[in-house]
This record gives C-alpha cells, sequence and structure tokens, in this order.
C-alpha cells in the first residue's frame, strides 16, 4: 500500500520534473542574454519554494501520524502542542482588519475565532483536530538546521542525519560514509541557498545560474525527498484505533451484515 510520505513524495517529483522541462527552454544560446539570466533566476527560486513546501507537507505528515499513534494529549512529544499553540497566538496577533468596514472586519474575527477553537479543542484533547498548518512552519531556509527543526518539534530528533545513510543521497554524493555524506548535505543546501538569497535579494543582477547547475540542484533535492521519504516511512509510528472508532467500525460491520 502506498504510504502518504510516498504520494506527496511523488507529487513533489511531478513539479521537479516540470521544473526540469523548463530549464531546457532557456538554455538556448541563440536567446537574449537577459531572458536567459531572467528565466534561470526565475527557475531556482521556484525550485526554492517547491522544495521548501515539500518539507512542509512532509513534516506536517510525519506530526499527523505521530498524534494519530498517540493514546492522550498527555502523552504527546513534549513540545508538539506548546509550538502549535504559541505558532497560532503569533499568528492571530498579527490580523489586520479595518473596524470601519463592519462586514470585513466580521469576517476577520470568525476566521480568527476558527483557529483559535482549533487550538483550544486540541489542548484540552481533542487531538482530532487539524493544527497541523500551524505547528509546521519555517521562519528560514531550509537548510539542515531548518529542516531538523520541522521534525524535532514532533519528537523526531536530526532526521538530515537519519536520512544521510540512504543509498540515494550516498550515491549523490559520492560517499560510502553517512558522515561525509551529511557534511556534503549540509554544503549542498547551504549553497544552494546562499544562490537562491541572493537572487532573491537581487545582490548580483547580472548573474544566475546555469542550466547545468539548476539540473544539479534538482538532482540533489530529489535524492533528499527520496530518502527522506524511506526515512520517514521507517520512523513514522503506525495509526492508534482510538475507541470510538474502533465502536464505529465495529457497527458499521454490523450493519453492513
Amino acid at each position: 500500500m502506498t504510504s502518504s510520505f510516498e504520494i506527496i513524495t511523488e507529487e513533489f517529483f511531478d513539479d521537479m520534473e516540470a521544473i526540469r522541462s523548463l530549464v531546457v527552454t532557456f538554455s538556448d544560446q541563440k536567446k537574449p542574454v537577459k531572458a536567459r539570466i531572467a528565466a534561470a533566476n526565475s527557475a531556482t527560486l521556484l525550485v526554492a519554494a517547491t522544495f521548501e513546501e515539500f518539507v512542509r507537507e512532509m513534516a506536517r505528515e510525519y506530526a499527523r501520524a505521530v498524534v494519530t499513534s498517540t493514546e492522550s494529549f498527555e502523552k504527546l512529544p513534549r513540545k508538539l502542542a506548546a509550538t502549535a499553540w504559541k505558532r497560532t497566538m503569533d499568528g492571530l496577533s498579527k490580523v489586520r482588519f479595518d473596524s470601519d468596514q463592519a462586514a470585513g472586519a466580521e469576517n476577520v474575527f470568525g476566521a480568527a475565532q476558527t483557529r483559535f477553537t482549533v487550538i483550544h479543542e486540541f489542548c484540552k484533547g481533542d487531538l482530532t483536530q487539524d493544527i497541523y498548518r500551524e505547528l509546521i512552519h519555517n521562519d528560514n531556509n531550509m537548510r539542515t538546521s531548518e529542516v531538523n527543526s520541522l521534525f524535532k518539534v514532533s519528537g523526531l530528533d536530526n532526521v538530515c542525519q537519519r536520512l544521510s545513510d540512504k543509498q540515494s543521497i550516498l550515491e549523490t554524493f559520492g560517499e560510502t560514509e553517512p558522515g561525509k555524506a551529511h557534511g556534503k548535505l549540509v554544503s549542498g543546501l547551504e549553497d544552494f541557498f546562499e544562490r537562491r538569497n541572493g537572487i532573491a535579494h537581487a545582490l548580483n543582477p547580472g548573474q544566475s545560474s546555469g542550466p547545468d547547475q539548476i539540473i544539479k540542484d534538482l538532482k540533489m533535492l530529489e535524492c533528499f525527498g527520496k530518502a527522506l521519504c524511506e526515512t520517514l516511512d521507517a520512523e513514522a509510528p503506525r495509526p492508534l484505533v482510538r475507541q470510538a472508532e474502533k465502536v464505529e467500525a465495529e457497527a458499521a460491520a454490523s450493519m453492513a451484515t
């Protein structure tokens, strides 16, 4: 049976393949230099955004697996609920509304109340509440330290270290030792996001990554995605069948017969 992590990863691969096809279109030397630079820079920013959303989705799915495998609120990883609460409150504190427009204010208040109710009910013990978008959020680029932090909140430490023993990582970085592969992964992501930030902040407006470099970036991030998927499939706890769900399932089976 295909896991939720595999489904997310397949979608990520499809997105990356679409970007790879885009790269081919601006590798033609006959096209104007400025047009090729603009296209290459846009592709690099798109690669970064796609990768970051992939990691967030994987972290949300892992957090969901942890919660659904936990018997009660009290047995959740220590920082999970506190982080979800804090980030929800931080988000609510930044909500803007125009008090001069009553209808608009009502919509804002309604949305804010819904967000608060979700985390409030979760912290009261309703583990079916969807708190994962609030819980998983990154303020910085998705370097290894940031990736690790998104999974640590759900009790999984050093996920980048853990995935560095996977064959896709070892082959991509030409290593046989996971420790050395991890070091190259750290450097590879650091270099990629330095180039991404240079583009985003227009530090070198006349420069860009060439098609070969972008293809290399795609390969590195895809191998990371594959290794992350394998790691989470192995590490994620199995869902717990809660008593209420068990009763519902038994009732449905009884009605069917």
